[in-house]
């Protein structure tokens, strides 16, 4: 579908659904729910993603939050790039791929993903995105619905088990309305070049009230034909989200998501060559093979919570997703039904213990996956003979843990938590016979996780911690799969990667108006997976575990007013990410940096909305990439980019309706850059280009209360 058809239709559709509900609205201003703030440091409320809602100040470890506008204010909504770029250490590269997803990462964590999530542990309204393997899915995940986004940096093992390199919890948490309250909105983008590449997106919310609670439904619609040939996508979403207290005390909330993509092109990674000579070139064999993937997935999750009259919480939660998923590539055409279902249960209490008083929090999860997986010769994007692989893979897990925090006085914490983890990995070999062997089996991988940490509150205005933690990370089900061999089973010499991290940090207030953070940490890496390629299986990625690694990084943002009606968000990473111990191929890459994440970026977002404006605003928003290496070995490396994208738009109410229209311009100086890599490609196909100068367009428009 070309995007100026799309548009055409959505704007058809929006204006008879907007007609209607305009028509059906009261003249009274609407409620726009909860105030939104861009800023990236959390104010002085409970962190959910620490399992207990601590409080801010008493949370050992550097956290962030983005909510309200900093989620949609001039933004489609297309990705987690266009969010958490005002986080300090977390990395987002932008693919411009819907069939990989954007590429992920916390302090070096999940850099490795050749596609998905790899080494975050994600959430949705406490629902798990991340499989018992370890793998993260954003299939199901609509941004224009969420409430806030909060992220706990540094490995989270003993909170969350398995692939806690980091927390991504994302939160839609829908203000109960007076009555019935809908929005629509619109958003369309296109290169400079022309109409006929870019996107159109539609999005419907109503949110209806439900005795004391909410119920909201959200469906949304992308049609994105890409920044270069063969990079079209299709994807339509369906979310319903239910808060609803049952009597004192009680609380339940339910989430039920579809997804339905038919079309996630694929166009594949260039040369050095190719992206000097043309961006948009595609290799032949991607169009040829028709790669990219097809996928239809339902999630669903229900929790119900106890608030207890003297403090504390329980809660249960049990959820659910099945998963279709077909997969031409250029190497084989992948047929992939997935089920997964777990249950999660906690409890949290504060007691005094020999006069310590302390807030105790003790629970278990559990997790099942299944993955019926076969690969096929891949003839024009159809699977046809031979079948190459057909195995039933099976994981299971159980994580027990608890977690304590002491009260050494007013001002200062002690925190402490231990986590075991079992995981269980098997496979059934169904393509045995005619010189294949059964290459079924089982592996079993368990850790103990642990951390501590002490926070001191040394004023009203600042907050010291320092912090100690392990975490570990199991190959998933696709990376033991792979094998570099191409027999069926799982690879045996893929092991878990696991790590030790040191912290200390700083956060609070200057002069009660500008809010910092600070953080300074390193981590130990021990058997660091390492994804590459082969020669004679282009673009299918093999997997492997380096010697040791270490990673360090400091880690500072500030926010603050400037002028009335004006702020500035400024944060900065610097990263040295190095093999201290790895063999490869009968070479010593001690000392070489880690390839795919930059060794320092910046983040800088000017927002001005003057009261003389009545309701206008403006952004600015420079962003900057210094040069990484894109392969263990080599040192060739991406060039370094800087970026400034501006937005404008105006926030008001015509008859009682409030609009929220928009433009935008992104990489206004038109750069030619590098957004993301394949990490150590084969045939030099590492590259994966940005686009240039590119407009934008949206319109929100909200009708009730």
């Amino acid at each position: 579908m070309h995007v100026s058809a799309a548009i055409r239709s959505i704007l058809c559709s929006t204006a008879l659904g907007l007609a209607a509900r305009t028509a059906a609205a009261q003249g009274t201003p609407p409620r726009t729910g909860r105030a939104a703030t861009d800023t990236t440091h959390l104010p002085p409320i409970g962190v959910s993603a620490t399992r207990s809602n601590l409080a801010r100040d008493r949370v050992p470890g550097a956290t962030a939050l983005v909510q309200g506008a900093g989620i949609t204010r001039g933004h489609a909504t297309l990705g987690l790039d266009e969010s958490l770029g005002l986080v300090p250490g977390v990395y987002v590269a932008n693919r411009y791929n819907f069939s990989l997803d954007q590429r992920i990462s916390i302090r070096g964590f999940g850099a490795r993903s050749a596609f998905a999530v790899r080494g975050i542990t994600v959430l949705m309204d406490g629902i798990p995105q991340t499989l018992p393997d370890g793998q993260g899915q954003l299939t199901n995940i609509e941004l224009g619905a969420t409430d806030r986004i909060e992220v706990l940096r540094g490995p989270s093992s003993s909170l969350f088990g398995n692939a806690a390199g980091g927390v991504i919890s994302i939160w839609t948490d829908p203000v109960p309305p007076r009555r019935a309250a809908s929005e629509v909105r619109v958003d369309a983008g296109a290169p400079a070049d022309g109409l006929d590449r870019g996107y159109a997106k539609w999005l419907s919310r109503t949110r209806l009230p439900v005795g004391n609670g909410v119920v909201q439904a959200t469906a949304s619609r992308l049609a994105y034909t890409g920044q270069r040939p063969h990079g079209s996508a299709d994807l339509r979403k369906l979310d319903l989200h239910l808060a609803l207290p049952l009597g004192v005390g009680w609380t339940i909330r339910a989430l039920f998501a579809a997804a339905d993509n038919p079309r996630a092109d694929n166009p594949g990674a260039i040369t050095l060559a190719e992206f000097k000579a043309n961006p948009d070139t595609v290799e032949p064999v991607y169009t040829a093979t028709a790669a990219g993937k097809a996928v239809r997935q339902l999630q669903g999750g229900v929790t119900l919570q106890r608030d207890f009259a003297g403090g504390g919480t329980a809660s249960i939660t049990t959820f659910g997703l099945g998963r279709d998923l077909r997969n031409p590539q250029t190497f084989a055409y992948i047929d992939l039904n997935r089920t997964a279902f777990g249950v999660r249960a906690l409890a949290t209490r504060p007691v005094t213990l020999a006069g310590v008083p302390q807030t105790l929090t003790a629970g278990i999860d559990a997790q099942w996956q299944r993955d019926d997986r076969a690969n096929f010769a891949n003839q024009a994007g159809q699977a046809a003979p031979p079948t190459s692989l057909d195995q039933l893979e099976q994981v299971s897990t159980v994580g027990p843990f608890l977690r304590s925090v002491l009260s050494l006085g007013p001002r200062t914490s002690l925190t402490g938590g231990v986590r075991y983890d079992r995981t269980r990995f098997a496979v059934q070999d169904r393509l045995v016979g005619g010189g294949n062997p059964d290459d079924s089996g089982h592996r079993l991988m368990d850790a103990l996780s642990g951390t501590g940490g002490l926070t001191v509150q040394v004023s009203d205005a600042a907050t010291l911690y320092a912090t100690v933690g392990t975490s570990f990370q199991t190959p998933t089900t696709t990376e033991l799969a792979n094998r570099p061999d191409t027999a069926g089973g799982f690879n045996a010499e893929l092991s878990p990667q696991t790590a030790t991290i040191y912290e200390v940090g700083a956060r609070g207030n200057l002069g009660m108006r500008w809010a910092y953070s600070l953080a300074l940490y390193q981590v130990a890496v021990r058997g660091e997976l390492v994804a590459f390629e082969v020669t004679s299986s282009p673009g299918r990625q093999f997997y492997r575990n380096s010697g040791r690694s270490r990673h360090r990084g400091l880690e500072a943002g500030v926010h603050g007013p400037i002028a009335p009606g004006t702020s500035l968000t400024l944060n900065w990473t610097q990263s040295d990410f190095r093999y201290t111990s790895y063999l490869s191929d009968g070479r010593d890459l001690a000392g070489r940096r880690l390839p795919g994440v930059p060794a320092a970026w910046i983040d800088a977002l000017l927002h001005t909305a003057p009261a003389a404006a009545r309701g206008g605003w403006l952004d600015a928003e420079l962003r900057h990439a210094s040069a990484y290496p894109v392969d263990d070995t080599l040192d060739l490396q991406t060039a370094p980019w800087t970026t400034l994208d501006l937005r404008a738009g105006w926030n008001g109410a015509v008859r009682g309706t409030t609009v929220r229209p928009y433009i935008g311009v992104s990489n206004l100086f038109d750069r030619r850059y590098v957004s993301s890599v394949v990490i150590n490609a084969a045939r030099g196909r590492y590259f994966e280009p940005a686009p240039g100068r590119t407009f934008a367009i949206g319109m929100s428009i909200l009708v009730g209360s």
